[in-house]
């Protein structure tokens, strides 16, 4: 090979060299510019005191009602609800977000629980309705069917909106657990504690390129005290990112 062929052979290979270093700062500065697009949504913990309804004469603990946060902030809402906020650069819209979680194992667990401390109740779960039978208790339903969908428009970053989102806790949810410590607070040897169902919600949003992002959360509810018979609980829901 001839010193005209390895000049020409060097500037050939420097050439693609430098396409490549170019091509891959491009990638990288798309990559960066989706990056600024993407929300980032997240629930806070929330902390609570559940009472007797002021409307109803029941006595389980269904009234939630959140507890002021480091800022003074409370709930607002007559509905029971979460803090949603977007912590990334860019707005989540179109939301549509999903709820689940074990109410049929709920409901066996809730007449399991009634029938050991001889409370004339009977939970049943037909048709997406979930019931309340009892004469003691209160005789009330709640469409389940209609509470595992909701939607919100849009989140702003949380450096533009400074107020959080909300959304709203599932009735269903906060009657079942209401009810299983109601009913343990009436248990004379309290050994073992009810199993609260974990509540997962998913979150299913666009970006401002209109790039489809989904994040699930676990919410978890502790509780802290609890008195009055059950009639009484204080607690906060713990949310947790799956991966």
């Amino acid at each position: 090979m001839t010193i005209d062929q390895i000049i020409a052979l060097s500037a050939s290979i420097g050439a693609c060299l430098s396409a490549i270093a170019t091509f891959l700062t491009v990638r990288q500065m798309i990559k960066q510019r989706e990056e600024s697009y993407r929300p980032e949504l997240v629930l806070s913990r929330t902390f609570f005191e559940g009472l007797k309804d002021p409307i109803s004469q029941d006595p389980i603990p269904t009234h939630w009602v959140s507890k002021p946060d480091a800022n003074g902030g409370g709930q607002t809402s007559p509905i029971f609800s979460l803090p949603l906020r977007n912590v990334g650069l860019g707005a989540a819209k179109a939301i549509s977000v999903q709820w689940s979680f074990p109410i049929e194992e709920t409901v066996n667990q809730a007449n399991h629980l009634a029938q050991r401390t001889l409370t004339p109740a009977y939970f049943t779960l037909k048709n997406g309705i979930l019931s309340i039978k009892s004469d003691s208790i209160g005789t009330s339903a709640s469409l389940w069917v209609n509470q595992q969908h909701d939607s919100l428009d849009y989140v702003l970053p949380a450096a533009v909106q400074k107020e959080p989102a909300h959304l709203k806790l599932p009735h269903a949810f906060i009657q079942l657990s209401s009810a299983l410590l109601f009913l343990f607070g009436k248990e004379k040897d309290r050994k073992l504690f009810p199993e609260i169902p974990v509540l997962k919600a998913r979150l299913e949003y666009l970006d401002i390129s209109n790039k489809t992002h989904t994040t699930v959360f676990d919410i978890k509810l502790e509780v802290i005290v609890f008195g009055g018979g059950g009639t009484f609980i204080d607690g906060y829901l713990e949310s947790k990112k799956c991966a």
